[in-house]
């Protein structure tokens, strides 16, 4: 599958990291975007995006211009992935201009394979949510594999930071803060930052582990 990236700050680690991780076939490309609070020319808009699309089974953009992301919706015949969420009523515009676009529900580590689009699904096999395997022996945790991890490489990162680590939850609490400080996603608010990516990290491994974390998003806080 052709995978094609479209990002100006942000973008760029995930394409290496889901081009190094898979058999994907992904390129990059970098999509100068204007300041968010200047209104772009529709006609103008779509100038700085890629021409044509073609040759591509999915496109993923880490776009942050609203006027960028609804041109992109307008103009791609691929499937899109939004890597960042517009704001409701760009994303209603987005959802009325193309047939087969996704959203993740809030960063890309909530991304799961049930969109119902399959070339989204496919890619979110392998890249989303975190869902881990882990090898545990004399109360030790001796090996993660990553079965999905989050695009931008943080589950990996995570993973060898907790290896060796005994079963409990400061363990799951170590893996949430690696994954968090590797994360690239910012920081607006609770539910739409990387102190999602630290829970979401920190529920897979408690998960893989049988331990029971007697907390949701709303409610925590790091350490978990």
């Amino acid at each position: 599958m052709r995978v094609l990236f479209l990002g100006y700050r942000y973008g760029s680690r995930a394409a290496e990291n889901v081009g190094s991780r898979s058999d994907f076939d992904v390129e990059f490309l970098k999509v100068k975007e204007p300041p968010e609070n200047v209104i772009l020319d529709e006609e103008y808009a779509r100038t700085l995006l890629p021409p044509s699309y073609s040759g591509f089974d999915l496109v993923i953009s880490y776009l942050q211009h609203p006027d960028l992301q609804l041109a992109l919706a307008e103009v791609c015949d691929s499937p899109i992935l939004y890597g960042i969420t517009p704001d409701p009523a760009v994303r209603e515009k987005i959802e009325r201009s193309h047939d087969a676009v996704a959203f993740p529900e809030t960063t890309m580590c909530s991304l799961l394979p049930d969109t119902g689009i399959p070339e989204v699904d496919r890619f979110a096999e392998r890249f989303g949510r975190p869902k881990l395997e882990v090898s545990v022996s004399g109360g030790k945790i001796r090996t993660v594999r990553v079965v999905r991890g989050a695009p931008c490489g943080a589950t990996w990162v995570a993973a060898e930071r907790v290896e060796g680590m005994s079963v409990d939850e400061e363990a799951v609490n170590a893996f949430a803060l690696a994954a968090c400080h590797h994360c690239v996603a910012p920081r607006f608010g609770k539910f739409e930052s990387k102190d999602v990516t630290a829970y979401l990290h920190g529920v897979a491994l408690a998960e893989a582990l049988g331990i029971e974390l007697d907390v949701d998003l709303e409610g925590f806080e790091l350490p978990i």
